[in-house]
């Protein structure tokens, strides 16, 4: 004769927790994770305006009119190296 056994017994958080009581963690435990989305999001937006501002301390600001002219770099120019023929 074989003994039927009973495999993973509900937990006990399982056979208190009532249907709404876990809808109501579920939805605090969502308002959080909305909260530290936010908090994360201000985050960064604070650091890239720090690295904007930090970056444009260096850049010398000119003001060009219709008609100056520029001495521009060539593009697409090879600088030379190794194994240029």
């Amino acid at each position: 004769a074989m003994i039927p056994v009973e495999i993973n017994p509900p937990s006990w958080r399982r056979e208190t927790t009532t249907l709404p009581e876990n809808n109501a963690a579920l939805q605090e435990s969502w308002d959080l994770v909305q909260e530290l989305r936010d908090d994360a999001h201000f985050r960064e937006f604070y650091t890239k305006q720090r690295a904007a501002r930090k970056y444009n301390t260096r850049v010398i600001p000119r003001r060009f009119k219709e008609g100056d002219l520029v001495l521009k770099r060539p593009m697409g120019r090879d600088k030379g190296g190794k194994m240029t023929a």
